[in-house]
């Protein structure tokens, strides 16, 4: 498969024509609109007899397209097909351009994803459309002051994901429903009971349930923990592996070790990447529902922290994590003012609907468009596409990573599953077993609303 870069004019039938390609192909790998309309700027997903990512390039002094082409691997055709008619009318030395980088063989990776299980079928049919997964994250069993966990209505994800032999992971976090609760994690990690009666309620659902191991996400710790939360993590550890079960951590981004700086500080890389089997790299929200309009994933700023990050571990325990949504601000943005989450393909069609141009951020790698709504508030929209997934595939290899870790499903994103199937085998496991009558009454119970 290759990215095309929608020009002005273009529709969804004039690419097709030109290119030779099925219009019905061309709707399925993007899940666009039966409209044929477009917006210049849109990068699309193409069927191809040859694979690629995506990789930054320097424009020299002198360069032609074709020249670039030589220098890359591709076809002249294909390269002007896949950047915007902008990058072709423009080529300034110094400027980086985003082109093909060919895949002659398939790299074997581990992929994980979070889902947000609603209790319902919609849970099963999600895992089902997407099955190219090593481990589903159950998204939470929320520890609690006394050491149990609240339940999750999880049983119809979970049934699928062991009839596809992906191995399901169950996510326990200080999260109390609102945030991640500072003071019960401390409340927690300080008590060495308390650390054990958890650990021990963990694996009595995990084994009931029928898990393959612990996702341990816990965040917002006090910078003072942070020894206690690396004692945590090898006692589970400890217990987990006794029990045949893996264990690993959801670890938040940075690129400095600062013990006593607040949220990241209780972070000890070194030591955590040490204690667990694997872990999820949450390489995303730097643009966040808070704060001001950016992009969700800068790849300069993922490239900064697996710099650090494999500095202090190996990097083939990392997954590093994928945002699979976008936000929308109003602008002008004021401190205070959140904006609204969106699904990258709610983005596109959105772009598509208000005939918004998408531009591409180089130093980001993303991409984003302005619009106005129907109360004449202008609004920026930063999100995931095509494109941009396929410059940070490229990571996976640069790094030697151990894949990726999605957040969060069931938000959908065709173009980021057709062609992670395209250009990486994702290990699956073998077929988890079905747990056995008997689970305890924790494990039955409905989550609370």
């Amino acid at each position: 498969m290759f990215i095309y870069t929608v020009k002005p004019g273009d529709s969804i039938s004039s690419i097709a024509n030109q290119l030779g390609v099925s219009t019905r192909r061309i709707i399925r790998l993007n899940e666009l609109g039966q409209r044929d309309r477009l917006t210049p700027g849109l990068h699309l997903l193409l069927p191809a007899r040859d694979r690629y990512m995506a990789q930054p390039y320097q424009v020299r002094a002198g360069d032609t397209l074709a020249q670039i082409a030589r220098r890359v691997g591709v076809s002249d055709q294909l390269l002007r097909a896949w950047l915007s008619q902008r990058e072709v009318e423009a080529l300034q030395a110094g400027t980086t351009l985003y082109v093909p980088k060919p895949v002659p063989q398939k790299r074997t990776i581990e992929v994980n994803a979070y889902l947000l299980p609603e209790g319902s079928a919609s849970d099963a049919n999600v895992v089902r459309e997407i099955q190219n997964l090593t481990y589903l994250s159950i998204f939470s069993y929320q520890a609690r002051a006394d050491g149990s966990l609240e339940p999750q209505r999880d049983e119809q994800a979970l049934r699928a994901a062991r009839q596809l032999g992906i191995q399901p992971l169950m996510t326990m976090t200080n999260f109390d429903g609102n945030t991640f609760n500072t003071e019960l994690a401390h409340t927690i990690l300080s008590n060495a009971s308390l650390r054990g009666r958890l650990l021990n309620n963990a694996m009595e659902t995990a084994r009931s349930k029928g898990f393959s191991g612990l996702n341990i996400d816990f965040e917002h710790l006090r910078p003072g923990d942070r020894q206690l939360y690396n004692q945590f993590v090898r006692e589970a550890a400890a217990a987990l592996r006794s029990q045949r079960m893996s264990v690993s951590i959801a670890l938040g981004p940075k690129t400095q070790d600062m013990p006593t700086a607040s949220w990241m500080g209780a972070f000890d890389y070194r030591a955590l990447g040490e204690a667990v089997d694997f872990l999820m790299l949450m390489t995303y929200e730097w643009g966040w529902v808070g704060g001001p309009p950016m992009a969700v994933a800068p790849i300069d700023q993922v490239r900064a922290v697996l710099n650090y990050a494999t500095s202090q571990m190996d990097s083939r325990k990392i997954l590093m994590g994928m945002a699979l949504y976008g936000y929308d601000w109003t602008l002008p943005w004021r401190p205070g003012e959140r904006a609204s989450g969106l699904s990258c393909e709610a983005a596109m069609e959105l772009a598509i609907e208000r005939e918004s141009e998408v531009l591409w951020d180089t130093r980001a790698a993303s991409p984003y468009f302005h619009y106005t709504d129907g109360e004449r508030r202008q609004h920026v929209v930063w999100f995931e596409d095509a494109l941009s997934v396929a410059a940070k595939f490229s990571l996976v290899e640069s790094y030697n990573l151990r894949g990726l870790s999605y957040w969060v499903l069931p938000n959908s994103f065709a173009q980021n599953w057709y062609l992670l199937d395209d250009v990486f085998d994702v290990r699956r496991g073998q077929p988890v077993p079905t747990p056995q009558p008997g689970a305890s009454a924790q494990g039955r119970r409905r989550r609370r609303r």
